[in-house]
């Protein structure tokens, strides 16, 4: 995998996305989104002839980083849970 941050401040951060599947990003976007301290987030195709994507998340007062790290730990959960789910639906 390989993530770089372009921007990482108190309330910003922003995460380049090279050569990688971005699903899990646009859970953690979709998550992140229905955080009340979340200003603004977005995940981008940084440039079409690339497979290149940029991640970013910018808060009112909590920290980019704690709020990332929570939407990190919310979408682990969702996944582990599909997976829990879908498991028991294909048990005979």
């Amino acid at each position: 995998m390989d993530f770089e941050f372009i921007k990482k401040e108190k309330n910003e951060i922003e995460i380049k996305i090279i050569e990688e599947d971005v699903s899990f990003f646009y859970l953690i976007e979709n998550i992140a989104s229905s955080k009340r301290d979340v200003e603004f987030v977005a995940l981008k195709k940084s440039d079409h002839l690339t497979n290149e994507f940029i991640f970013y998340l910018r808060t009112k007062e909590q920290a980019a980083k704690d709020v990332f790290l929570e939407c990190i730990s919310e979408a682990e959960e969702n996944v582990l849970s599909t997976i829990n789910n879908l498991q028991k639906l294909t048990q005979d």
